[in-house]
């Protein structure tokens, strides 16, 4: 691509470490892109992606079924197979776009892949979005989703999903929206006991900063000035977040008081090594086994915050991918597998 500008170039000092098909990818693609915190927000962003395509193609599924609910939209990823279960496991799944971009349709590769690879219903979510939707907005949609999911679960339903196998996850923006669910059902629905928690890559604290939390500062891509831009749409300076701080773990699910973190389910946790975003989800991951919760992680070394929606053509995300599945069938029926050892946790 000659005679093109670019806006997002790779720090030379990081490019030696980074994942060989990633820098491949970015700077044959990526770094073309403009960043869309440097343009006026116009809503464009949801219709013109900031990253090129590199998902993969979806595996077909049994069936999937759009659901309408008061405030958000679901759509439902039904397995071929079961496995013999009388009840379907489910995963209820939060898309990432920094709860201002994406939808349902943002991640069907990785949902129907889950999908067909764990043996799972798979909900994914589609929250309303910020600007227009600020906090609390989507972290009430989260919970509206787990009702509709719960109530699957404990009538006849086509979905037949099974109450003591609900899991719950997110990437990004969408493990912010998991974590923070899985502590308010903790507090609101105290016959609910999730199964899992899956968060990629997530969002853990929002009062994190360039001079307090963030030190992966020259990752690409999720740049500091990104994640501000985000922060700043779904986090606005007035209204109900000036009553609710972002030390509240209603935001920034780390503030968690122990004994609430202590109501977690075994949480596997992906970390991408240069993301803005790796340090606090390590040391969430240390919470929450502080906390005496089963917290596992992998570190996906040379990776960025792009991992996940780059699975089509980075190794790395196929290798997510596949690991999430893998994770979420041992939840669902450990019967089936020997324990595992903790994997690498040092970045």
């Amino acid at each position: 691509m000659e005679n093109q500008t670019v806006y997002q170039p790779i720090c030379p000092a990081l490019r030696p470490f980074l994942d060989p098909e990633y820098v491949q990818f970015h700077e044959r693609y990526m770094q073309y892109v403009v960043p869309d915190h440097v343009k006026a927000w116009d809503g464009s962003a949801r219709t013109q992606p900031s990253l090129p395509p590199g998902g993969s193609v979806p595996v077909p599924v049994q069936r999937i079924q759009d659901v309408r609910l008061e405030n958000c939209q679901l759509r439902v990823f039904v397995p071929d197979d079961l496995m013999g279960d009388q009840k379907a496991p489910a995963l209820l799944w939060f898309h990432g776009g920094g709860w201002a971009i994406g939808s349902i349709d943002s991640e069907n590769d990785f949902c129907a892949y889950t999908c067909q690879t764990a043996k799972c219903i798979v909900v994914t979510v589609g929250y309303r979005l910020a600007p227009e939707h600020p906090y609390p907005a989507a972290a009430e949609d989260a919970i509206e989703a787990l009702q509709w999911l719960f109530k699957q679960a404990t009538r006849p339903t086509a979905f037949n999903v099974d109450p003591q196998r609900v899991a719950v996850g997110g990437t990004s923006a969408g493990g912010n929206l998991a974590a923070v669910l899985l502590l308010e059902a903790a507090c609101l629905f105290r016959s609910f006991k999730p199964v899992f928690q899956l968060l990629v890559v997530p969002v853990i604290d929002n009062k994190a900063t360039l001079g307090n939390g963030w030190t992966n500062i020259y990752a690409p891509w999720l740049t500091p000035d990104r994640m501000l831009w985000y922060r700043k749409m779904y986090l606005p300076n007035d209204g109900i977040v000036r009553e609710l701080s972002r030390e509240d773990w209603q935001i920034s699910p780390n503030m968690a008081p122990y004994k609430l973190l202590s109501k977690c389910p075994p949480t596997w946790i992906a970390v991408a090594e240069h993301d803005l975003l790796a340090t606090e989800a390590l040391a969430y991951a240390q919470q929450l086994r502080d906390a005496k919760v089963q917290a596992d992680v992998k570190v996906y070394q040379g990776s960025t915050h792009s991992i996940l929606a780059l699975n089509g053509v980075l190794s790395k995300g196929r290798e997510l991918m596949w690991d999430a599945a893998s994770v979420l069938s041992r939840a669902y029926r450990p019967q089936y597998f020997a324990p595992l050892p903790s994997p690498e946790e040092s970045i």
